[in-house]
């Protein structure tokens, strides 16, 4: 894996990034837990045009299939019995589900293997040094404020017996976010829900248009993953304005929610 670079070497000082501090709702914790606001993905293509951008000599088109070649490689070497060591980062394969007795076989109802990614030194390096800012006290006025996830088409009533912003493990055919200025609005990039698992970092993104409903109290949208059980977040991007003339950019609304 790539080793921890001198100071002199790592270039200039990387953009601040930013945190919000939130209450934690796992069971039998009481205390907050920061997490980063929201930081676009971008895919081997913009990488590539990054590259370019730097007077490669080489095109976008080329380094787009080296890369793809390895990346298939390095799939078929993980199926044939190797860890993958690719710079950055190395490929290790741990296994979960609970086993009964010592000679119980594999079952895949029950257990999985599971691909795991640890980071380079470097890795560590780079993002250690990347500076970090609180604004939890410093959001849009006009940002979305999502208030609670639920399964429910009804917004919660004082009878309501569904556990607050909770939702239980599994897959599940919709969810909505209620809270207050939702309606997603614009075309930036970053207008639409971002899903992400804390424990393994996942993210799923959901547009407008993948929206069933799409108000200032209410968003609901299928989904298509499993929620694993621990903390997800929810981050509402949004040029919504109640005057109905998009903001330049994009505001954002973050939800901590759990799932048991």
């Amino acid at each position: 894996m790539d080793k921890e670079l001198p100071e002199s070497e790592l270039g200039p000082k990387p953009p601040k990034s930013y945190i919000r501090v939130s209450k934690s709702y796992l069971p039998g914790y009481k205390g907050y837990r920061a997490s980063v606001i929201f930081r676009r993905t971008i895919g081997i293509e913009t990488i590539a045009e990054r590259i370019v951008e730097k007077r490669s000599i080489y095109g976008k088109e080329t380094l787009v299939t080296a890369f793809n070649i390895i990346k298939n490689e390095i799939y078929e070497a993980i199926e044939d019995g190797f860890n993958v060591d690719f710079g950055f980062g190395r490929t290790e394969i741990t296994t979960s589900g609970s086993f009964e007795y010592l000679g119980e076989k594999f079952n895949r109802t029950k257990h999985a293997l599971t691909p795991c990614l640890r980071p380079s030194p470097q890795l560590k390096q780079r993002t250690a040094r990347i500076p970090v800012e609180n604004i939890t006290q410093e959001t849009f006025a006009n940002a979305p404020r999502p208030a609670y996830v639920s399964l429910k088409i009804e917004p919660r009533t004082v009878d309501s017996t569904e556990p607050y912003n909770q939702l239980p493990a599994g897959r599940h055919p919709f969810i909505s976010i209620y809270g207050r200025r939702l309606t997603l609005m614009g075309d930036l990039p970053g207008v639409g829900v971002q899903l992400r698992c804390v424990a393994t970092g996942e993210e799923y993104f959901y547009p407008p248009s993948k929206m069933s409903v799409n108000s200032v109290n209410r968003l609901c949208f299928l989904t298509d993953i499993d929620f694993t059980p621990g903390e997800w977040e929810a981050v509402i991007g949004s040029q919504f304005n109640p005057a109905y003339r998009p903001y330049k950019q994009e505001r954002y609304g973050y939800l901590t929610f759990t799932v048991v």
